[in-house]
């Protein structure tokens, strides 16, 4: 337990060094659950550090016109133990509201055929803000959903509290890349239930929007919740392999040990052969 603790400290200051705060602060909770004593003070100051840093975004996204998002925020920031401007928050929180009704009228309502007007909304919403919410692909051009969706849709539109059936629309979603539909389906299922699976989908939707933080944490919470779930230490492996090269060595092996002879084994071996020739030239 101890070496775990020394692992995850040691990661939690190197992704704090590279300006990773969100991610460094999520790995020293995790080892605050080994010893609290031992990195109360380490997580305090980091959360100091975080909230402040949250709240200049809350402010960027309200710019922008994404009062979800800033809301978010703002929420983060105040469970941190920061005090937020009650007239700001209550004002975004206003505005937050009337962006969801609007998106829940387009986009959960398969009978509408809320995707093409959604489509069409984001693409406008877009051009003024310059920013999507999750993605930066541009889908505006489809047309029509793919029946295979349409039919999964309808079945989780009946069955709001079905596990399966949330999860399995939000892989079609994925697997016909409607990135930012998945994200949203991903993230209400993972409401439902918290399994590696629906962790794991979550993390490699994070991964194609670039979201990098979220994603590894995701990867991990899948590890949290299966120790052999192979898939998730190559992916945190290769999100490593940009950061520190000692912390993705450590979970490239652990893939390649659970199971040397799988694919993903192989594709771990040529990222830790990478590694190993970067670090010897």
């Amino acid at each position: 337990m101890a070496r775990m603790q020394g692992f995850l400290i040691k990661t939690a200051k190197v992704l704090k060094e590279k300006g990773f705060l969100r991610l460094s602060m999520w790995f020293l909770e995790r080892a605050k659950k080994i010893d609290g004593k031992e990195v109360e003070k380490l997580l305090e100051e980091q959360k100091h550090e975080y909230a402040s840093y949250l709240e200049k975004k809350a402010k960027e996204y309200e710019k922008n016109g994404d009062f979800t998002e800033a809301l978010l925020l703002l929420e983060r920031v105040k469970d941190l133990g920061k005090e937020v401007d009650e007239e700001w928050m209550e004002r975004v929180r206003e505005e937050s509201r009337k962006q969801k009704e609007f998106e829940t009228k387009l986009l959960l309502n398969p009978s509408s055929m809320g995707f093409q007007f959604a489509n069409q909304y984001r693409k406008w919403l877009f051009s003024l803000t310059g920013t999507p919410r999750h993605s930066s692909e541009d889908d505006s051009s489809r047309k029509v959903v793919p029946p295979e969706i349409f039919k999964v849709w309808k079945e989780a539109y009946k069955n709001p509290e079905d596990y399966e059936k949330q999860y399995k629309l939000a892989l079609n979603f994925s697997v016909y890349g409607y990135i930012w539909e998945a994200i949203l389906q991903a993230e209400k299922t993972e409401k439902l239930k918290k399994t590696p699976e629906i962790e794991f989908l979550l993390g490699i939707l994070y991964m194609d929007t670039g979201e990098k933080e979220k994603a590894a944490e995701k990867f991990t919470c899948a590890i949290e919740l299966d120790p052999e779930y192979q898939e998730a230490y190559y992916y945190l492996g290769r999100l490593f392999s940009e950061i520190d090269d000692e912390i993705a060595i450590q979970y490239l092996r652990k893939c390649i040990e659970i199971d040397p002879t799988s694919d993903i084994a192989e594709s771990a071996i040529e990222i830790l052969g990478g590694i190993k020739e970067t670090i010897e030239v």
